[in-house]
């Protein structure tokens, strides 16, 4: 298997990283299914550009996403125990919550009161 194919796995095509992601998708209000590794950064990439509190928080969640999984990854493969999805999950919105905590946000935003407590944010 070649390395795309191992990375399109790894990341969306498997069923452990698609329970991952689909409830990720879900703290967005968004409510599609789960596409491959280039559906998925093709949307990302054309509709995620600027600086508000949503883009900010989708790019922390990307790289938070790809870190745990990856670990996980090596995990299963080095004989280690892993964690569920929930847990990876969990520690997604952590890593969210510890960027983004002492942030001053703009609380009348609907849609940034709504990511804030979708994603456990105290602006």
């Amino acid at each position: 298997m070649d390395a795309a194919k191992r990375r399109d796995h790894i990341f969306f095509e498997c069923s452990f990283s698609r329970k991952v992601w689909q409830p990720v998708l879900c703290l967005f209000s968004i409510y599609r299914t789960v596409g491959t590794w280039r559906q998925e950064l093709t949307w990302a990439i054309l509709r995620l550009k600027g600086k508000s509190l949503l883009v900010v928080i989708f790019k922390l969640v990307w790289s938070a996403y790809l870190y745990g999984i990856w670990r996980q990854r090596n995990k299963k493969y080095f004989g280690a125990s892993f964690l569920t999805e929930d847990a990876i999950l969990i520690q997604i919105k952590e890593i969210v919550w510890a960027r983004l905590g002492g942030r001053p946000i703009n609380g009348t935003n609907l849609v940034n009161a709504s990511l804030c407590a979708s994603w456990g944010i105290i602006g």
